[in-house]
């Protein structure tokens, strides 16, 4: 008798069954569509309730704007070219649906549907990675993947309203897939929209090569290294000299790292690289996953450099890994837990228990320490404010298209599809309009105290009021 027989004979009665070759796909695409609805619709409640910040969802917003406007990436928010801060050309791509349709919602169907689309992305690459005859894997890989649009990680990066990074992890998995399976042009496309992302992923991308390396199709295989070159060349020539020379002397995220150039004690650093709520986070994504990374310790160790540059960042929330911080180890972590599972397949047959536990682990993780409505953490408060869009533009009828505008961080993503915007009081100027919110939304940087030290001047600043509803106020130029 084969060793296939002898397997066949010894799997549960419950994996027998005969199944449709839809059931399993169709599982992660349900997951994907019920997911899409749901970040979408709390990020539009929020947008429409004016309770949107301006960084970075205006910044980038207006960013998106300008590429297909004749302006480029010009961000006022900073005075400067944005990719000089971030490099993110795929904003591009995004500028050319947005000079159809302007509208801030643009940005949030793509981040959700970014985000969303990590279920059947990573049940693709589970399913690459895993036995294709063995029913115990297919469930696996879909128990695996169907919660990912729910971890309490990813909804951290929903409640940030959009980044690039949103979208990176679903097209990284796709990448990955694509070059397990033998597309190689697709393999290389996707890598190359994984980089215009963001500069920190060409980590990802390298990431993508050393799993070519180990598990490619015969073809990919053998020029694993190329892809490890092209995350090598972008790093060289995107990100140290062609991002270096748009900055100039301006503006760059390293800032945050000037802490471990100024002889930190070593406690200093150890606090940061074992502070407890980034670990936590990390430990919910790994529990969330049935903890099969633990079965491929490798790949497992490929977590630690993206996770030690952001704790060690010196900017609050990256360095406990909130908002859209979470997002950059993600992808290290999901590949070793596809090694972990085809590990564990290897040497034992998996129940069907396995799996949905697997899986109500995740749902009840990301309930409980979730930030997303309607999970326990949620900041509910800003998910119930009404619909305001209709009122708002009806108060900015006075405001001339293209003028400066200086606004509450709540509004300013309405008010970003011109030249000059900023969170008012920041960088405000006697050429600028003031647009204010009687119920605002006041969000990071803006001082609150300073907000009402400046709204308390305008009075006696030269300008006068040019529209008041009782909600929304306008205040004009200096005369």
């Amino acid at each position: 008798m084969t060793a296939e027989a002898v397997a066949t004979r010894t799997l549960p009665r419950a994996l027998h069954l005969e199944l449709p070759s839809w059931i399993f796909p169709s599982i992660p695409i349900a997951a994907a569509i019920l997911g899409f609805a749901w970040t979408f619709h709390g990020t539009l409640q929020r947008l429409n309730g004016m309770a949107s910040p301006a960084w970075d969802f205006a910044y980038d917003q207006q960013v998106v704007y300008n590429t297909w406007h004749g302006l480029g990436f010009y961000t006022s928010f900073a005075r400067a070219n944005f990719l000089g801060i971030h490099f993110e050309p795929v904003l591009f791509l995004l500028g050319a649906i947005e000079w159809v349709w302007p509208n801030p919602t643009v940005l949030l169907i793509a981040s959700s549907a970014g985000l969303a689309a990590t279920a059947p992305a990573a049940y693709l690459l589970f399913r690459a990675m895993l036995p294709s005859d063995r029913p115990d894997a297919g469930w696996l890989a879909v128990c695996l993947a169907a919660p990912i649009p729910f971890w309490a990680a990813t909804q951290e990066a929903a409640r940030d309203f959009f980044h690039p990074e949103n979208m990176a992890l679903a097209l990284a998995l796709l990448a990955a897939w694509a070059g397990i399976r033998g597309h190689r042009v697709l393999m290389w496309v996707l890598c190359l929209l994984v980089l215009t992302c963001k500069e920190d992923q060409v980590f990802t991308v390298g990431v993508i090569g050393l799993v070519m390396r180990s598990y490619g199709a015969p073809a990919v295989k053998r020029r694993w290294r190329f892809i490890v070159y092209l995350a090598a060349a972008w790093f060289l020539v995107m990100i140290l000299w062609i991002q270096s020379y748009i900055r100039g002397p301006g503006y760059s995220d390293f800032v945050y790292y000037k802490w471990l150039f100024q002889h930190p004690a070593p406690s200093a650093v150890l606090a940061a690289l074992f502070n407890p709520e980034a670990l936590f986070v990390m430990a919910a994504v790994i529990v969330g996953m049935g903890g099969l990374q633990l079965l491929a310790p490798r790949w497992f160790a490929l977590v630690i450099p993206p996770y030690a540059a952001e704790v060690l960042s010196g900017h609050t929330t990256e360095r406990i890994l909130q908002f859209h911080y979470v997002l950059l180890p993600l992808f290290p972590l999901v590949i070793a837990a596809a090694v972990g599972a085809r590990t564990l397949l290897s040497r034992r047959h998996v129940a069907p228990a396995f799996g949905v536990a697997i899986v109500l682990a995740a749902l009840l993780i990301g309930f409980v320490f979730g930030r997303f409505p309607p999970a326990m953490n949620a900041e509910n408060q800003f998910y119930s404010r009404p619909d305001s869009v209709a009122q708002l533009e009806q108060a900015i009828r006075v405001v001339p298209a293209g003028a400066c505008v200086s606004s509450d961080p709540g509004l300013a993503v309405w008010l970003a599809n011109r030249p000059q915007i900023n969170d008012f009081p920041d960088m405000l100027s006697g050429g600028c309009y003031v647009v204010l919110d009687r119920n605002a939304y006041i969000s990071g940087p803006t001082d609150p105290a300073v907000r009402q030290d400046a709204r308390n001047a305008l009075p006696a600043s030269g300008r006068r009021v040019v529209y008041d509803d009782g909600r929304f106020q306008v205040w004009g130029p200096v005369s």
